[in-house]
């Protein structure tokens, strides 16, 4: 999305008077709910997001954070509470130097520095054209506020001796916010083009060991777990692959069914003479033991899954890509964080190298 603003290579400007806005009261709400939550502007020139400046502690080094704030909020002096404010001047600081290679031999200027410096400045004292009459001068903010109707909350709260300070009702008041911009280009020749994004990351050079350190104790943790399951699956692997080397086939000793109401136990019938017909229930019983004994093996272990592996899975038309995309989604997600733990992609060229 192309801005309002006009910037041209090389040309400053102290002041430019953008737009006005009427707000209405829901808006003005928005507005402080955006301030509180920290939200900040993000712009890009030349491919380079508009930063906020920073230096140090030491005053040593300097670095940059993405985007600035909206606004501020400071507490008031004389009654305690919050007000909010709009930043609706910015100071935009272009640092160029000169284009590497055939292109700055002939004269190209590439961009290396974009640094954004936001204030709020109140709507009066301004000139003609709309800008600030001081812009260095330490003046009053642009205040997110509108009076209430007293005379509307008045009737609306006819017994009551005190009226609230704040009114979210739109009757159709407004607060004109005028917005104004400053353009300043400046040489800057320690910032190389292939390290101007250095600056977005030096601030993070203390916490790069931190980062590296839960990376390792993640990676320890993943593979501690992957031993333990290896180990586990081994260890059944052999039980169940040396009861098959034994012979035992995974078979269970033959399991003799209990005999049932009316009949003997084996015991029994071997000491008691059996007559003719126990004898051929003992046959028919004895065969119905051995039919029981074919069929009781040990189905534990990895024999539970020989019935499943030609088994085709419901829905395998889904199932194929949705696997083969997730995949690929793993593998490219891990490629991508390995080559940024080596510095290999190039974040000045967004989707590329």
């Amino acid at each position: 999305m192309t801005s309002d603003y006009d910037v041209a290579m090389g040309q400053d400007q102290e002041c430019q008077y953008l737009c006005s806005h009427r707000a209405d009261r829901q808006g003005i709400k928005r507005a402080k709910e955006l301030i509180e939550e920290g939200y900040v502007a993000e712009w890009i020139v030349d491919n380079l997001p508009g930063a906020t400046s920073f230096v140090t502690v030491d005053r040593k080094h300097k670095y940059y954070a993405a985007g600035f704030k909206i606004g501020y909020k400071e507490s008031s002096s004389v009654t305690g509470k919050q007000k909010y404010y709009i930043n609706n001047h910015v100071t935009l600081v272009l640092r160029y130097r000169q284009a590497p290679g055939r292109a700055g031999r002939n004269g190209g200027k590439v961009i290396v520095g974009f640094e954004v410096y936001p204030k709020s400045i109140e709507a009066a004292h301004r000139d003609s054209t709309g800008c600030p009459q001081d812009l260095r001068s330490d003046a009053d903010g642009m205040e997110m506020y509108i009076a209430p109707n007293t005379t509307r909350l008045a009737s609306k709260y006819p017994s009551s001796s005190y009226l609230p300070e704040e009114d979210d009702t739109d009757d159709g008041s407004t607060l004109t916010i005028p917005y104004s911009y400053s353009v300043y280009f400046r040489e800057d020749d320690s910032i190389e083009w292939s390290k101007r994004w250095s600056l977005y990351f030096n601030n993070q050079g203390d916490s790069n060991v931190i980062h590296w350190a839960a990376i390792v104790n993640s990676l320890l943790i993943c593979s501690l777990l992957t031993v333990i399951v290896v180990m586990v699956i081994n260890r059944t692997y052999k039980q169940v692959h040396g009861r098959e080397a034994s012979g035992d086939d995974g078979k269970l000793p033959p399991k003799r069914r209990k005999p049932g109401n009316g009949t003997k136990s084996p015991r029994l019938r071997e000491k008691a003479p059996a007559g003719l017909l126990e004898q051929k229930n003992e046959i028919q019983n004895e065969d119905d033991w051995s039919s029981d004994d074919e069929f009781v093996e040990d189905v534990t272990g990895w024999k539970q899954l020989h019935g499943d592996i030609f088994r085709p899975p419901p829905y395998a038309g889904y199932l194929a890509p949705l696997i083969g995309s997730g995949m690929q989604l793993v593998f490219m997600a891990t490629g991508v964080l390995i080559l940024s733990c080596f510095g290999i992609l190039n974040p000045s060229f967004r989707g590329g190298f």
